[in-house]
């Protein structure tokens, strides 16, 4: 039969159209769906954002009253390890191992759809890459640290600057939709040897990572004290003082030489305060990186709290 009017064509046009529209109405939902995936992903960022600061915000209230109450309990503390420019005074904070654990925690979670996220890690006194910003490079050379330096920045959020424990072994800067944190956690792993070294009384610690000492020892030695006379008998004594000075040295290279028969191939560096002129006469028994720290003193410290100061990082927010 002739198909006068054209009805098979008109069918025909009618299924085409209506295939369109069921293409259109799918790619509809589609992109619908990735909008809200998109939503939500900025609605956890900015969750995220909100939880890492207000644990960073806990943290330095949580170091402003630890550093009080030492100051009201130990007059002498150590003095800052960080240096800031002339005309600039950055504030440091402290961070324990549970807060750097909370940070990072945090830090993990944060995303951004624009892939801008940077993470930079830097050796020496200061950042150095052209890809970072100058106000960024201004506030690394502000800090001056010697161990290198983290640079956590999230545009229009916040930028963190964190002063490490050990020095950073490699300059790098990456981007992307993540923080690049894997070498920052590896640092929190380093294993090390402690000695908090003073004339008569010397703190010998193996930590082969942030949880525990694996071995603790304390080297104790006669050791007179300061000598106020003047005249000969000021000079007989400072001499029988830098007798027994060397003696306890080499009680201290003694008992070294055993830790460092067991544990050297493990260690990565030797985290040395006290007194530079015993580390001195220590240090070619030691056989290790030498990080020289500013610790508070041992009096009736646990080795928990020796480890926290030990592992632990400065942290500086820097407005960018």
């Amino acid at each position: 039969m002739v198909d006068l009017f054209g009805k098979k064509k008109l069918e025909d046009r009618i299924a085409e159209l209506q295939a369109s529209l069921a293409k259109l109405q799918g790619e509809k939902e589609q992109l619908l769906s990735t909008l809200e995936k998109r939503d939500e992903k900025i609605s956890k960022l900015a969750a995220a954002n909100q939880q890492a600061n207000l644990a960073l915000k806990a943290a330095e209230q949580r170091a402003a009253a630890a550093a009080t109450a030492a100051t009201t309990q130990a007059p002498v503390q150590a003095a800052p390890e960080t240096e800031a420019c002339e005309g600039q005074k950055p504030k440091a904070r402290i961070l324990s191992m549970r807060d750097v654990d909370g940070l990072v925690e945090r830090l993990k979670v944060c995303r951004s759809p624009r892939d801008d996220l940077v993470a930079a890690y830097y050796t020496g006194p200061a950042a150095e890459d052209e890809s970072l910003s100058p106000a960024i490079r201004k506030a690394t050379c502000a800090i001056k640290s010697q161990r290198g330096g983290i640079v956590l920045h999230s545009p229009q959020l916040f930028t963190l600057l964190l002063v490490p424990p050990f020095p950073v072994q490699e300059s790098l800067v990456r981007e992307g939709s993540a923080f690049a944190l894997d070498p920052l956690e590896e640092m929190m792993e380093t294993p090390v040897l402690v000695l908090f070294v003073h004339a008569g009384e010397t703190f010998l610690g193996v930590a082969l990572s942030r949880e525990r000492f694996e071995v603790e020892e304390r080297v104790e030695s006669s050791v007179m004290g300061k000598h106020s006379k003047g005249g000969w008998s000021q000079k007989r004594f400072e001499r029988l003082r830098e007798e027994e000075v060397r003696g306890h040295a080499d009680l201290v290279a003694e008992r070294l030489a055993g830790l460092m028969g067991r544990y050297k191939t493990l260690l990565k560096y030797a985290v040395v305060s006290g007194d530079e002129g015993l580390i001195r006469q220590i240090a070619p028994a030691i056989g290790l990186p030498l990080v020289e720290r500013k610790l508070s003193r041992l009096e009736g410290r646990k080795a928990k709290e020796l480890l926290d100061e030990v592992y632990g990082f400065f942290c500086y927010r820097i407005d960018v």
